[in-house]
């Protein structure tokens, strides 16, 4: 029980992530980066008002 209490508080704090799940993975992973981040940047900043 003391295992899947602190798997359950470390996946709260996102002190670790399971991968195949929506919920529970890496919010770094979806980020766009490089090309794509560029190309939809302008869009982004203005939409957000910055």
């Amino acid at each position: 029980m003391c295992v899947l209490e602190q798997l359950m508080r470390a996946l709260h704090r996102r002190d670790i992530f399971a991968s195949p799940s929506h919920r529970w993975s890496d919010p770094r992973a979806r980020l766009l980066d490089g090309r794509q981040w560029h190309a939809v940047r302008e869009d982004v900043l203005s939409g957000l008002g910055l």
